[in-house]
């Protein structure tokens, strides 16, 4: 796991996180925790730091990486095959300040599967699955309409050909950009497996079953298990 930097409680929430998905996906786990995005950037900039590794979790904030390079490098490993999960602000994290050529997708992005800036109102969120994606492994036995108990609604600019979207929120707002917003996704990387998922600002919210549930179900799709 790969975590830390703003605005968020990334001490508790890799906690909550890794002990959530061995309960349900036996896991043993090494965690990087990282608050200053020049020590985290340094980690990542290590030859083979993912080898042997099953997957990856992102669930950091850095948004102002300006080195496209240095990016490259981390999608290239998914590209390659390595199964990864993007939670909250890794959507935020590795674009925002780097640009790119009109028609070209930024390498993060492309990862991702979709292009998120900015968020609505913190406000509780409903998690509405997608009716033909409704039995996906990652969303078969999650239940529809489930109410966050906080939240911070990501905008979802662009969803790119390719990606699927399993489920979308909606905090009550009807005004855009408020509005119900992708909030749960899978993308083939290359060869790498990618879930993503905009929900888990606040502790309360990754603590649910609901939450955990979810992340182990992708850890198990990501890894080709289930």
């Amino acid at each position: 796991m790969i975590t830390g930097g703003c605005c968020h409680d990334y001490k508790n929430q890799k906690n909550i996180i890794s002990e959530g998905i061995n309960e349900r996906v036996p896991t043993k786990w090494d965690i990087f925790f990282e608050m200053d995005e020049k020590k985290s950037k340094a980690k990542l900039s290590q030859k083979g730091w993912a080898d042997g590794y099953d997957y990856i979790v992102y669930n950091h904030c850095f948004a102002h990486e300006k080195d496209a390079e240095f990016v490259k490098s981390i999608t290239d490993i998914h590209k390659a095959g390595k199964p990864a999960i993007a939670l909250h602000c890794a959507m935020h994290s590795y674009h925002w300040s780097i640009p790119a050529k009109e028609g070209e997708k930024k390498a993060w992005t492309e990862m991702l599967g979709a292009s998120s800036k900015g968020h609505g109102p913190k406000a509780a969120i409903t998690v509405n699955k997608v009716k033909k994606h409704a039995n996906h492994p990652i969303m078969k036995e999650m239940p529809d309409g489930w109410l966050t108990p906080e939240g911070e609604l990501y905008n979802v600019q662009q969803v790119y050909e390719g990606t699927t979207v399993l489920a979308y929120g909606d905090n009550g707002k009807d005004k855009k950009p408020n509005e119900p917003q992708a909030c749960a996704w899978i993308n083939t990387h290359g060869k790498g497996r990618i879930f993503s998922t905009t929900l888990g600002h606040h502790n309360s919210t990754m603590s649910t079953m609901e939450y955990l549930d979810m992340l182990g179900n992708a850890v198990q799709w990501i890894t080709a298990k289930k």
